[in-house]
């Protein structure tokens, strides 16, 4: 019995996707409930898993659109029981790739590294097998960076760096294109070619824009366009919460079981700033102001694919322990790919801690249907003036950027000089001063 491996439904108003990468081989024998590709959406990236066990036949390559309920891939479920039998945790000798997957020249095992002791345990995307066998790389001797250490098409290009003829090699199978040498003269290489047929430099590779990557690209430009956006700048003195966590953070961890982070903190603050200043918990949406109920608040997290933003709702009901948890949780997901496109749906302000890699001053930008955001930025130690003294104080940069359509420079001040405030007198947070 074949068993049909479809796009999963992954949230209303999600009606396509992409297909990211295949974990497993085309042919391979595969266990219901393994992880067999990612489907990058709009608004997330997911593991889609098997639905059976049996040995696996792929209908759409990696890198293709698809629609929802489509059909990818099936299971053939007659060899399900030789392919269960790994899972049982029983020494078996690794499952040989079918004739089908083979290189169709007839050559494309030794090509392919399948005469290695190893190959046949090799876990290789189907991109990252052809580019391999063009380009006369054993995969079987590559470190896979994919998940289980599957090898993936960048690991062959990057293996294949050190000889150009490899690369072009590599490069032509991943096209479709032939890759035999001309040995009459030099092979001048092949110029790179835009979605408009246009020429480009010779060292230039072009790939696609991941589904992520485009709806940032799009967000952000539509933020440029509708948009009229100002950012107001402050510091903040971050010595009460570091002595706060340096007095209470191992009691907080032994008693919560999760690290209090600075992000709570500025969580806090913010949602107490805007219930004081609720046009920048609202948005414009034509020639009507939408206001929401309760501060949901986006947090920026990063990705390999891109910068995600899973949302806490209803902040200012939420206590330190529950927020730190709820991060946690986010950044995990958001690392193993299960963020639920509800996850990322319904905010109301966005806080992004660009510190976390040495920045120290931006000016960020506002998500859709939000008109501000609060940029977090490096803890450094700087002279200030304390009480007519020179101290060294651990000091953060703090941008708050605005649609000066809805807001107003005073209202943007305020806020953030009350997110200021909070931060640096935390003990008003705790007692919701």
């Amino acid at each position: 019995m074949k068993v049909d491996v479809t796009v999963p439904g992954v949230g209303e108003s999600i009606t396509e996707g992409t297909i990211g990468s295949w974990s497993v081989a085309d042919g391979s024998a595969v266990i219901e409930g393994q992880a067999l590709f990612e489907l990058e959406t709009d608004k997330t990236t997911i593991d889609v898993t098997a639905p059976a066990t049996g040995t696996l036949s792929i209908l759409v390559a990696e890198g293709m659109d698809v629609t929802i309920d489509q059909v990818v891939a099936r299971i053939d479920t007659e060899g399900s029981s030789k392919a269960a039998g790994p899972a049982e945790g029983k020494e078996s000798a690794p499952v040989a790739p079918p004739p089908e997957a083979a290189d169709p020249s007839g050559t494309g095992a030794a090509e392919a590294g399948e005469s290695s002791p190893n190959a046949a345990s090799t876990r290789i995307t189907p991109a990252a097998r052809s580019a391999a066998a063009a380009a006369g790389i054993d995969p079987a001797g590559l470190k896979g960076s994919g998940r289980g250490g599957t090898v993936t098409k960048d690991d062959v290009m990057k293996a294949a760096e050190a000889s150009p003829a490899s690369v072009d090699a590599a490069a032509a199978a991943s096209t479709g294109e032939s890759s035999a040498p001309d040995r009459s003269r030099p092979a001048p290489p092949v110029p790179s070619k835009s979605a408009a047929g246009e020429t480009g430099s010779p060292d230039e590779m072009r790939e696609p824009l991941s589904r992520i990557r485009r709806v940032i690209a799009a967000n952000l430009e539509r933020t440029r366009d509708e948009l009229v956006l100002l950012t107001t700048f402050n510091e903040a003195d971050m010595s009460g919460i570091k002595a706060l966590r340096s007095r209470y953070g191992e009691r907080f961890r032994e008693r919560h079981g999760v690290k209090l982070g600075f992000m709570s903190f500025f969580l806090k603050a913010s949602a107490a700033a805007l219930e004081a200043f609720p046009d920048l918990n609202a948005y414009i949406d034509g020639d009507q102001i939408v206001r929401r109920r309760g501060v949901h608040i986006s947090v920026a997290v990063s990705t390999p694919k891109g910068l995600v933003t899973p949302v806490i709702r209803n902040v200012a009901g939420k206590g330190f322990a529950e927020l730190e948890t709820e991060i946690g949780s986010f950044a995990r997901r958001a690392e193993e790919k299960t963020l639920r496109p509800e996850d990322l749906s319904g905010g109301t302000f966005t806080v992004t801690n660009g510190g976390v890699f040495g920045s120290m001053m931006s000016t960020p930008l506002p998500a859709p249907k939000q008109s501000a955001i609060l940029g977090m930025h490096a803890i450094i130690d700087r002279p200030v003036a304390v009480d007519g003294a020179v101290e060294i104080r651990p000091m953060m940069y703090l941008a708050l950027s605005y649609d000066h359509r809805l807001v107003d420079g005073r209202e943007a001040v305020g806020c953030l000089k009350a997110i200021k405030d909070a931060v640096e007198h935390p003990e008003r947070l705790l007692l919701e001063l």
